[in-house]
């Protein structure tokens, strides 16, 4: 019920008739749940009905909800750094781990690696790559590394600073930095490493570097000055693989190694090659163009000006970079180095003709567009030098705002880290600023829609890369190279010669081109793309909806890979919430009319969806009789049922189907899917991949608590199969729900297990969740638990944001973006009051209403700017209390908003 409340520009607040929030309680300190009535909800008790346990840690629930401590490893809790590699380098500029031990692996930068099959895949997640083996798939490591030298007693002692040269070793990876320190009895300098690839959310041009910076600070921890050398050292790698390939290219000229001093301040090496005459179409290759390694911060000094080898040669050829210190006791010096990288040639884009008898790959080269910002390696590295005080200290401040936040630093961790999928091979940026993705490393070419389509953190952070794909490729016609079928219905693989389409991906494609408008300061993008939403909402409508009764039927091919038919609750649900989306942004241009036939289609589903296919306890799949063998889940407990509500609430539709079914859906799902060891259901369900091992916790693809899995021997089996694994992006849509839905600790149990179990140090990288292959797209549906545990909600042309923390609401703070900056959100709640602060960090925010949940009788209430007090109005329905200023206000960095909300007797 509404209640109405005016505020009169002053701080006084008349309440005008009555309403069921008046009889509230004036104690916003609700009592929080007891550790008991907490673990009975973890508890629940399938019953016998699936094979899933819940034996949860002595440290729950407490766990979930203490901000607790940095995880940190070290040589004995990461099996010696074997697997931690986390990626390092810029956002579409290749892949580049730095390992716990700050050793640099896995090099993938040149863009060799395109073709499916050049990493590992599936497999990824049973058999993780790991350090010690040099022939894996993909894996490519030149002679490089950095070592310290100290004088004692008129001796040199050098280590190499990675696990061999050091024991006591720690690491901490904060994405997008990573800490690394070194320690040794032996020696009296500390060495402390942080590395990271400028990252500034929002800030596309200044993430995708192609490099790495490295900034070692060296402690001095005697009583007496020491003389020190960083020394680091690189080999040319320029050509490498083509020359050594079987196709005998018959390479002609000179690997060079040239040294240069920059300013006085500065020294370089820049590792080229120089072709000889009649030689110009070398330069197409993937592995050629150039590294440089520069140095500044202490004397330098290189060990060769100049080194060349001819190129038909197998001579390695290496050079050397020295920084050299005298330190004071007690003082600290910083050696600096940046490596940087520049391949102009990628054949990332490509497409694999599943209808060819050769079955060849087929590749459209493209440029990368960090190859048209920058000359060569050298220029890169000048334009990080030029700008390094500012690149350093935002991206700092990006890692400090997330972290300043009362969240456990584990979900911190778990819910942005996936965020690095975009500076891994899963992610290019080619041509005129156009992001393409695989699904997972190099697995699954053309940005698939219904892949990309469970990704939140690419629209939140880099809102520009998913216009590009609104704007290059869904909405443009096939005609002119796009993915846009005349019919209306988009092709959910880029470029394929396949004319498949996917519903999910299609109703996701809508969603996220939502999302990409509420990340906008106005609506000039709308505008540009609405005739290509309206025509591909259009299509699937007419291709799945042709009785217009808000519900799919016919043939519906989604991200499981098969065909499905029937009346499909996933599916139905995912498609009224794009209908609801393209209602919203039809009235925003005013297209009335069609927003009103989007939202009555909407309806009927929803209404069909509740009154046919919720059984009681969950939502199903209704078979259609004349397709009886299609694949499909029926009867079972799937977790992407509830995919359409979870974007709904990601993107400010709010509840869009009945709330209390979906909790006692939800509720199921966790009582019958989720299970703290996925064995005991993997021996009776043995068909399907690994990505939750015995004796690790996930939530089951499909259970089925009131049988009917002999569904699962309709269709392809490898694709029936999926319905036995533990996806992670598809858990994370469920889970993040659930923190939505008051369930907040299932939500954060969930990630827990994601973070502590399944993707420790100890046994996998954490910074590579694997599906079809590694850093696979889907799982950047972390960062939705991240936007739910806020209650975020935005859209920048309406200047509209709103919070509603879901735990700790009397002491809650986090991190937020908006269209065009960055800051953090805090509440804080006493018994009658609870204050509201938001702060930016970066950029600026532009605000004209605002949104916050208040569980009382709103009395008075301030607002006030800078300190200055502002002219308002606001009103109050039930829970939510919404903030209409009486004129915009733009926010620039370091500026602040506080709301005072009071309640009454």
């Amino acid at each position: 019920m509404r209640t109405n409340v005016s505020h009169l520009f002053g701080g006084l607040v008349i309440l005008l008739g009555v309403s069921a929030c008046q009889k509230k309680d004036t104690n916003l300190l609700i009592p929080a749940q007891t550790n008991d009535q907490i673990m009975t909800q973890l508890t629940l008790d399938p019953n016998g009905k699936t094979e899933t346990v819940k034996n949860f840690p002595a440290s729950f629930p407490q766990v979930l909800t203490k901000r607790g401590e940095p995880l940190t490893y070290n040589k004995q809790n990461s099996s010696n750094f074997e697997y931690i590699g986390m990626p390092i380098g810029g956002i579409g500029a290749g892949q580049l781990y730095l390992g716990g031990d700050g050793q640099l692996w896995f090099w993938d930068i040149f863009g060799l690696n395109y073709y499916h099959g050049s990493h590992k895949g599936e497999e990824a997640y049973e058999f993780p790559y790991n350090r010690s083996d040099a022939n894996q798939k993909g894996v490519y490591t030149p002679e490089q590394g950095f070592a310290v030298r100290v004088k004692q007693n008129g001796e040199w002692v050098e280590k190499t600073l990675n696990r061999d040269g050091f024991d006591d070793i720690t690491f901490l990876g904060q994405y997008p930095i990573g800490e690394v320190s070194y320690r040794a009895q032996d020696l009296p300098v500390d060495i402390d490493l942080e590395a990271f690839s400028p990252f500034v959310p929002l800030a596309l041009e200044k993430s995708m570097y192609p490099a790495t910076v490295l900034n070692y600070t060296l402690s001095n921890t005697s009583d007496k000055p020491i003389e020190v050398e960083l020394n680091g050292w690189l080999e040319n790698t320029i050509l490498h693989q083509s020359r050594l390939s079987s196709n005998k290219l018959n390479i002609a000229g000179k690997l060079k190694n040239q040294a240069e001093i920059i300013n006085n301040e500065a020294a370089r090496i820049t590792y080229s090659a120089e072709l000889s005459q009649g030689q110009t179409q070398i330069k197409d290759l993937l592995d050629y163009g150039t590294l440089s390694l520069t140095a500044f911060g202490g004397e330098v000094s290189v060990d060769k000006a100049y080194q060349e080898v001819d190129l038909q040669t197998k001579t390695q050829l290496t050079s050397t970079l020295s920084q050299a210190f005298t330190i004071q006791p007690g003082e600290q010096k910083t050696a600096s180095f940046i490596l940087s990288w520049h391949f102009k040639n990628t054949h990332k884009v490509h497409l694999l003709p599943y209808n060819m008898a050769d079955k060849k790959v087929l590749m459209k080269k493209s440029e990368n567009t960090y190859a048209r910002m920058y000359k060569d390696s050298a220029d890169v590295a000048d334009h990080i030098l030029k700008n390094y005080a500012q690149l350093s200290s935002q991206t700092r401040q990006w890692r400090d705002t997330w972290y300043d936040s009362t969240l456990p630093y584990w979900f911190l961790d778990r819910t942005f880290l996936n965020a690095s999928i975009l500076a891994s091979t899963t992610s290019t940026i080619i041509d005129d600023f156009l992001f393409y993705g695989t699904e997972g490393n190099n697995q699954g070419s053309g940005t698939v829609t219904h892949v990309w389509g469970y990704a939140k953190a690419m629209g939140r952070l880099f809102p520009r890369l998913e216009k590009s794909l609104r704007e290059q490729v869904d909405y443009v016609p096939v005609s002119k190279g796009g993915s846009l079928n005349d019919n209306g219905m988009i092709r959910y693989r880029w470029l394929a010669d396949k004319l498949e389409e996917a519903v999910d991906g299609q109703a996701g494609v809508i969603l996220r081109t939502f999302m990409s408008h509420q990340m906008s300061k106005n609506d000039a993008f709308l505008q540009r793309v609405y005739p290509g939403v309206k025509k591909a909402m259009q299509g699937l409508t007419a291709h799945n909806d042709a009785d217009h009764d808000g519900i799919l039927t016919g043939p519906q091919h989604n991200t499981l890979d098969g065909i499905w038919y029937g009346k499909v609750t996933w599916l139905s649900l995912h498609y009224t919430a794009a209908l609801r989306a393209t209602a919203e942004m039809a009235k925003e241009v005013g297209d009335h009319e069609y927003a009103e036939f989007c939202l009555t289609l909407a309806n009927k589903g929803r209404d069909y969806i509740e009154n046919n296919l919720f059984n009681g306890e969950y939502f199903i799949h209704e078979a259609d009789p004349e397709h009886p063998e299609s694949p499909g889940t029926y009867s079972g407990l799937e977790y992407s049922q509830l995919l359409g509500q979870s974007w709904a609430y990601h993107v400010g539709l709010g509840e869009i189907l009945d709330s209390n079914k979906v909790k006692t859906a939800l509720e199921s799902m966790w009582r019958y899917n989720f299970t703290t060891d996925v064995g005991p259901f993997r021996e009776k369900f043995t068909a399907g991949r690994w990505y939750a091992m015995p004796g690790e916790g996930g939530m089951l693809a499909c259970t089925w608590p009131n049988g009917g899995q002999d569904v699962l021997g309709k269709g392809n089996q490898r694709f029936a199969a999926y319905n036995n694994e533990s996806q992670n992006g598809y858990e994370y849509a469920a889970t993040s729900l659930m923190m939505w839905h008051d369930m907040p600790y299932q939500s954060l149990a969930h990630i827990w297990y994601m973070h502590n179990d399944r993707y420790h140090g100890e046994k996998r990288n954490p910074w590579c969740e694997v599906e079809w292959g590694g850093h696979y797209a889907r799982s950047m549906a972390s960062y939705g638990h991240f936007t739910a545990v806020s209650g975020y909600e935005y859209h920048g042309p309406k200047g509209y944001l709103a919070f509603a923390p879901k735990i700790t609401k009397d002491n809650f703070k986090s991190a937020f973006t908006v269209a065009q900056g960055w800051g953090s959100f805090a509440q804080i709640q006493t018994t009658n009051q609870q204050i509201e602060t938001i702060e930016l960090k970066y950029g600026s925010l532009t605000l004209k209403q605002l949104a916050f949940e208040f569980p009382a009788k709103l009395e008075t209430s301030s607002f006030s700017f800078n300190g200055q007090e502002l002219d308002y109005q606001i009103e109050q329905s039930s829970n939510k209390v919404t903030i209409n200023l009486k004129e915009k206000v733009t926010l620039s960095a370091n500026d602040a908003i506080t709301i005072t909300l009071k309640a009454g007797s």
